[in-house]
């Protein structure tokens, strides 16, 4: 197995499901949020087991789509009522993507939108 990085402070305690995969789906890293989320899946033990394995299609199929461009990609999705914002990035590691970032962020029902002109 690779060699697992602690998740830092900031990121542990964000308000939002962070993952950090790397090419192959192999969750490295989890904040807190992502743990709790999944805990009836594992919660903690689910770093270094590959996230595919863990969504159902038509999810895992629509995942892998987004991952393979290698580029961000930022959407937003509805599951049992909650509006959720997405985004899923690649990393790089020495010049080259290495794996991808997910991060999930609900949305607030009312949200204000703030104009910088």
């Amino acid at each position: 197995m690779k060699n697992i990085p602690e998740t830092s402070p900031w990121a542990a305690a964000f308000p939002a499901e962070i993952i950090v995969c790397d090419n192959d789906g192999i969750i490295l890293e989890m904040n807190d949020l992502a743990i709790e989320l999944y805990k009836e899946a594992g919660g903690a033990a689910l770093i270094g087991h590959n996230l595919y394995d863990h969504h159902e299609e038509p999810a895992r199929s629509q995942v892998k789509a987004v991952v393979a461009q290698k580029q961000t990609v930022i959407y937003t999705t509805e599951k049992a009522g909650q509006k959720k914002l997405v985004c899923i990035a690649p990393w790089k590691q020495d010049g080259e993507v290495a794996g991808f970032a997910l991060l999930t962020l609900d949305l607030p029902e009312k949200m204000a939108n703030i104009v910088k002109d």
